[in-house]
């Protein structure tokens, strides 16, 4: 996203070739990308040669606030919820799908997209709402729609790479030091992007696998708050299932045979969650809290105000109505119930049984 060369077309071929290419399921959802990485190819040459050097300069005022918690724990709530706040920025979806064009073209595209997505009562699938260009987006998504070849979600469009893109850059497990900081320079290049088309208001930002990056993100911004919201591990697991079943229908352009879905979530899951556990104490007093989903649910606005006063963040009440309003209009929402197979039971458990403990859960 930074650089002119490689070309994304040629990044994206290259990646493909490498994981043995599409299949045929997969050729229905090739053609978005074929269409970004070609048509938006003169659009990313014209944002580099204007904002490149403006990205690199430009420092962030505050550091970010971090929504923390595994897919599936109600971060997307927890991020949608805090939008609501004027004085936050954060990443939309725009901005993640189009991450080489957002300085130049979100202010004129983003109208145009909203009302197709009116006209044309878009889905978003994956959280089951219309589809939005100004809701928040995430940015391990982004740096993958960029074709960056250490986007750790290259994964959900070529499933046999996913767990070698997870150990690669979110856990840095058997990775140089050269790599690791070409992933924060990367990272942090986007992050000044993002914050430069926020203005400069301090951003709050939801990614799942930077509940693994606690350490990473500390050397990089030594300020920054953290939201951790956990959520009961056996619901987590099963809504999970849900979530891959949709997401190798939608996104994934290359083979998903011989992947197990199931294996990867108990893998990703118990891998993030235990490194999640050895750094969160490197977090300074103040700048943590956790929140578990339940009582999130139960009570929101009365944890957004722990989470404010805990934090040091701004004057709650400034947006309490703004928020009450937002809940007000999330009624109608019916949330997924999920039930547990009886016959993975055991192998959940004897997998999560740490985190179920930790996080003082039931075990069945």
């Amino acid at each position: 996203m930074q650089r002119l060369f490689p070309i994304p077309l040629f990044t994206f071929l290259k990646t493909a070739i490498k994981n043995g290419g599409f299949s045929f399921k997969g050729l229905k959802n090739t053609p978005q990308w074929f269409l970004k990485v070609v048509l938006l190819e003169p659009l990313r040459w014209v944002e580099l040669l204007r904002y490149n050097k403006r990205i690199q300069q430009h420092k962030l005022e505050k550091d970010p606030i971090f929504i923390l918690g595994f897919y599936r724990s109600g971060t997307s709530f927890m991020h949608q919820f805090l939008t609501q706040d004027d004085r936050l920025g954060y990443h939309t979806n725009f901005q993640m799908i189009f991450p080489e064009i957002m300085l130049t073209c979100e202010k004129a595209l983003s109208p145009f997209l909203e009302w197709l997505c009116r006209v044309f009562n878009i889905r978003d699938e994956v959280h089951r709402i219309q589809l939005s260009f100004r809701y928040p987006g995430e940015e391990d998504a982004t740096m993958t729609t960029a074709t960056n070849p250490r986007g750790s979600q290259w994964g959900y469009f070529f499933p046999r790479m996913m767990m070698s893109q997870f150990r690669k850059y979110v856990l840095f497990q058997n990775v140089p030091d050269s790599e690791v900081a070409g992933w924060q320079n990367d990272y942090h290049f986007l992050i000044k992007k993002i914050s430069l088309a926020n203005r400069g208001k301090q951003l709050i930002l939801k990614s799942p696998p930077n509940t693994a990056r606690v350490k990473i993100l500390l050397s990089m911004f030594p300020n920054a708050r953290f939201i951790m919201v956990h959520r009961n591990p056996y619901d987590v697991y099963v809504s999970n299932q849900r979530f891959w079943e949709v997401t190798n229908k939608i996104y994934a352009v290359g083979s998903t045979q011989s992947v197990d879905n199931n294996q990867i979530i108990l893998d990703t899951y118990a891998e993030t969650m235990q490194q999640y556990l050895e750094e969160k104490d490197l977090i300074p007093k103040g700048q943590l809290i956790e929140i578990p989903y339940q009582n999130l649910m139960e009570n929101p606005l009365k944890k957004m105000r722990e989470i404010y006063e805990t934090l040091g963040l701004e004057d709650f009440n400034v947006v309490a109505d703004k928020m009450e309003s937002y809940l007000d209009g999330q009624k109608s929402y019916k949330r997924l119930t999920h039930q547990l197979p009886e016959n993975e039971e055991r192998t959940v458990t004897e997998k999560f049984a740490p985190f179920i403990r930790h996080w003082g859960y039931e075990l069945p």
